[in-house]
């Protein structure tokens, strides 16, 4: 009887959620961080050169998780990125190297391999990210360690070779596309390469995990042979592409009793080629030796310096201008050279005609910060430009022409970035662009206001030395709100004393005229007439936050005594102001705080709400006047995957498209979030709410005592959680966290906590969220 009621449930969601799929959507997420917008980070440990000769390129950035690998279109120079921020099968931040990508192979059916810190990924090239598949201890023979090296058989099998850590085992594991997957046990752990043999056949060259010897495998007799210490042995592959076209293997052998190696190649037929040795050999390491063509090599030796041996000598082609240590120089089709590694500060490229170098880090093909601070909008073309700082003494801002990333940095630019003449001042702390002349207005920190005309930097006279923000008005005058004080009109206006705080917008209707405020003082202003509303208007409240301005002189402000809020329509040209009270049976929002950001073209007001800290209760609303709508952030900053990315939003700007508009925000630590409203299924002039996309039964039965089912539906595959708190408001048990498919679904819960401990009588509350919504319900749990 208790199945057959969650059925029905689920089956009767499913039915209500097929017919919300067949509309559209009228909210979409999008988001741009350091993580997928370029390079992706300045860890850039894998290489691969495509067939078309534009390299995909690994990275990393390991404070934030933010990974995966990106391709370099050249002749378009755009970035072409699949990230773990976009592309949640590539793995959670939350996991420590999940998206770290070690090594790059593709194999003979059109697939690209994937080797990361914690197994491996497998997308076909030609259908692109849509088919990327993970591969783990829970669907393959990968023990799901750190991923060294990966290399194609004569077979068209692929050798995955993993390092033990302290997450997961490591070892040798092959993958055949007739047979599956096989674990070696006890073999492999760092470098591997695949020889044919002669007549058939193949060998597997390995390094022992901590490179204590190395040992083959023989294709055909299926047997091992170890290579120990001693003259003339094998000693160790230092490469991802130890073997070139001709099956040639390069490695090192022991040269004595000493523990020193050098560098050799064997044939597929056994025979040692003892090519000469390059410059400075045996006294410096090799970084990294790449074997390519018959007997071609290339090798960054411990000294930073790069050589190319041609099958009878070397060719010393200079320094590598990077630090770090070199994991795999590749070679394209036109001779260039590719080079990335650990520490390196990006990847690198040596132009086969010139020799010059050009080095791509996130600083010169990124938006490259967390806390972009300010965002503004060119009305005249639709770019983007944000604040933007990359590390202590590099940054300066980002510009987004929709569909490259271009960086003002006043270094690391390496040639590929646009000026910021300061050197003391990396980051932009406001940035705008005038619609009346298209060029940008920004302020170093602490450089005051300087104008960007597309070709160099103007000092522009007045306000302070460091600004929040700037708007321009409708006669073309341009206003500056101080970081502590002072609201300046540049063109000859001076500073209106008094005035200022956080924030500054355009009146639409009233010519000449700004609205800006501070946490006690809202006005309208034109300079020479001034409306103003205080705080002591409203005395049961201590302060302001936000500011949205509307049509006819209306503007919404919230206001806060720190755990209890309201907002206010303020009326400038009758000279009222109505207030809402959270406190108010008719208080409409979820939270007792709200801070107004913007009114957008179809009379919405969109608003931040939280609580008081904690913040488990946060996120981004709209308002119509008779509805809301919510986009639940994840509580006290956690990251989540897709919707509102964090409750502190640090500046909001309307983009209008045609259909719709885009509401572009700086989010504090996750970078630039773009919310897309298309008009689709959504008349919000009728206050019309859209169905609620995703759907949670109650759960079966309730009170429960031994498990209880709970049923949900979901109108398309998306990443959801469903979790479980207690009365407090604690986490207790985390039952569903991953991407489902369409449709109706049921789990259960056996009323234990998320240590298996049974947990004591008492109400529960149930949570399905995916980013955009969340629903939440109560059961009681008997014992």
């Amino acid at each position: 009887m208790k199945a057959r009621t969650a059925l029905s449930i689920s089956c009767s969601l499913f039915v209500s959620v097929a017919a919300i799929a067949q509309g559209q959507d009228p909210y979409s997420w999008r988001y741009y961080r350091p993580g997928n917008t370029g390079i992706q980070g300045d860890y850039n440990e894998a290489i691969w050169i495509a067939p078309d000769g534009d390299p995909w390129i690994g990275g990393y950035n390991p404070i934030a998780e933010e990974g995966g690998i990106a391709k370099f279109i050249q002749g378009e120079n755009r970035w072409l990125n699949l990230s773990n921020v976009d592309y949640p099968v590539i793995g959670s931040a939350n996991e420590v190297g999940v998206s770290r990508v070690t090594d790059m192979i593709a194999d003979g059916q059109g697939n690209l391999w994937i080797g990361t810190w914690r197994g491996a990924l497998r997308m076909d090239l030609a259908a692109g990210p849509s088919s990327l598949v993970r591969f783990g201890p829970g669907n393959s023979a990968l023990p799901g360690g750190l991923t060294r090296d990966m290399t194609l058989a004569p077979d068209g099998s692929i050798w995955i070779s993993a390092e033990s850590t302290i997450w997961a085992g490591g070892g040798l594991t092959r993958y055949s596309p007739a047979t599956g997957w096989t674990h070696m046990n006890g073999h492999g752990g760092s470098r591997i390469a695949a020889q044919p043999k002669p007549g058939g056949g193949y060998y597997i060259w390995s390094d022992l995990e901590g490179y204590d010897g190395m040992e083959r495998w023989d294709s055909t007799t299926q047997l091992w042979t170890t290579y120990s210490f001693g003259a003339g042995q094998p000693a160790s592959l230092h490469s991802l592409d130890a073997v070139d076209a001709a099956g040639n293997v390069w490695m090192t052998r022991w040269m004595g009793n000493q523990g020193e190696e050098i560098l050799d190649c064997i044939r597929p037929n056994g025979t040692w080629v003892n090519p000469p040795l390059p410059p400075r050999h045996p006294q410096v390491p090799y970084a990294s030796v790449s074997a390519f063509g018959n007997m071609q090599a290339l090798l960054v030796d411990g000294y930073a310096h790069l050589y190319r041996f041609n099958g009878a000598s070397w060719t010393d082609l200079g320094l590598q201008p990077g630090g770090g240590t070199i994991i795999g120089p590749e070679i394209d089709a036109a001779g260039n050279i590719w080079l990335s590694g650990t520490y390196t500060g990006g990847a690198f490229r040596r132009d086969a005609e010139t020799g010059g170098w050009q080095r791509y880090r996130v600083t010169n093909t990124s938006q490259f910060d967390f806390f972009n601070n300010d965002v503004a909008i060119d009305s005249n073309t639709g770019d983007v430009y944000a604040c933007a700082n990359a590390n202590s003494g590099i940054g300066g801002m980002v510009k987004f022409d929709g569909t490259r990333w271009t960086g003002f940095v006043n270094q690391d630019g390496y040639g590929l970035t646009e000026p910021w003449p300061w050197p003391g001042a990396p980051q932009s702390e406001a940035v705008y662009v005038r619609p009346s002349n298209g060029h940008v207005v920004a302020n170093p920190i602490n450089q005051f206001t300087h104008e960007f005309d597309g070709t160099s930097w103007t000092a522009l006279p007045g306000g302070q030395d460091q600004m929040r923000q700037y708007v321009e008005d409708s006669m073309g005058r341009l206003w500056g709100i101080g970081h502590y004080t002072g609201l300046w009109i540049f063109e000859g206006g001076g500073v209106l004393a008094g005035n200022g705080g956080y924030f500054l917008q355009r009146d639409p209707d009233r010519p000449g005229t700004v609205w800006c405020g501070g946490s006690t003082e809202i006005q309208r202003t034109d300079g020479a007439y001034t409306f103003t509303f205080s705080i002591a208007d409203v005395p049961e409240f201590l302060s302001f936050q936000g500011l949205a301005v509307d049509h006819n002189g209306i503007c919404w402000v919230g206001a806060t005594d720190g755990t209890s809020g309201a907002l206010i329509r303020i009326d400038a040209n009758a000279g009222t102001h109505q207030v809402w009270r959270s406190g108010d049976a008719n208080w409409p929002f979820p939270t007792p705080i709200v801070t107004p950001g913007r009114v957008t073209p179809d009379g919405r007001v969109w608003m931040v709400y939280n609580t008081d800290w904690p913040f488990d209760n946060a996120g981004l609303l709209w308002w119509d006047g008779a509805q809301v709508g919510l986009f639940p952030a994840p509580p006290n900053g956690e990251w989540q995957w897709g919707g509102m990315p964090h409750y502190i939003v640090l500046d909001m700007e309307v983009k209008t498209i045609p259909d719709g508009y885009e509401l572009w925000m700086s989010c504090a630590s996750r970078g630039l979030a773009v919310l897309t409203v298309t008009n689709g299924t959504t008349d919000v002039g009728t206050g019309h709410v859209p169905e609620v996309r995703i759907q949670l039964g109650q759960n079966q039965p309730n009170p429960f005592r031994s498990d209880t089912q709970i049923a949900f539906a979901l109108p398309r595959s998306q990443f959801v959680r469903l979790e479980l708190f207690d009365v407090s408001g604690r986490l207790v048990r985390r039952l569903l966290g991953g991407t489902m498919s369409a449709g109706g679904h049921q789990t259960s819960w056996d009323g234990r906590g998320e240590n298996g401990e049974f947990l004591p009588s008492g109400i529960y509350h149930y949570r399905l969220s995916n980013g955009i919504e969340a629903i939440e319900r109560k059961m009681v749990r008997l014992r």
